[in-house]
């Protein structure tokens, strides 16, 4: 359970490598949490191919339980590698 304060901005952090096809999306976004935005960030020495992390940008517009499901495919694909759930609760 990750709690953060409503209203203020908050990021979730996964592990990616884009490279290979394979990102991360947001499978669907609960009434009452904004989504912000995402970007991929790698470590400053990292070579070509290496991963990093899918940094989603979020906000809860109230107080409330929402959970966030995150799913690792292809975007042509229509079966995820991988899924993360992720519950947060906004004070």
């Amino acid at each position: 359970m990750l709690t953060v304060e409503s209203g203020v901005k908050f990021d979730i952090e996964l592990a990616s490598g884009p490279s290979t096809g394979y990102t991360w999306q947001l499978q669907s976004l609960p009434e009452g949490v904004l989504l912000l935005g995402s970007d991929f960030v790698q470590a400053s020495q990292a070579k070509i191919g290496d991963g990093g992390l899918q940094v989603f940008h979020l906000k809860t517009q109230r107080p409330g339980r929402f959970r966030l499901l995150f799913v690792r495919k292809r975007k042509w694909e229509t079966e995820p590698i991988e899924t993360k759930q992720i519950d947060v609760d906004a004070e």
